[in-house]
């Protein structure tokens, strides 16, 4: 007898970094391991994973002024998804 499949939902997270110069912004080279993807969390549901991605959208927004060039920003943005899996959790 096969036992149930139970689906959960899981945080994938990827990085990108642009450079800015007034509005004219471009991506920077970024190496696979820090970009991702990256599997950051299981959750039972897609909507409990859906709050969490809310969250972490909002609060991983980072601009640096560049210490060298202050007309240069340099801007980390993360994308959060919620992916469905077959893993337990």
């Amino acid at each position: 007898m096969l036992g149930r499949i139970l689906l959960t939902w899981v945080l994938i997270g990827t990085v990108s970094t642009i450079q800015c110069q007034g509005t004219d912004c471009h991506p920077t080279r970024t190496s696979h391991v820090v970009a991702g993807p990256h599997r950051m969390a299981v959750f039972p549901s897609l909507a409990a994973c859906e709050i969490y991605r809310q969250t972490l959208q909002q609060r991983h927004q980072t601009v640096v002024q560049s210490q060298v060039q202050p007309d240069v920003t340099v801007r980390k943005e993360m994308t959060f998804t919620c992916q469905e899996s077959e893993e337990p959790l």
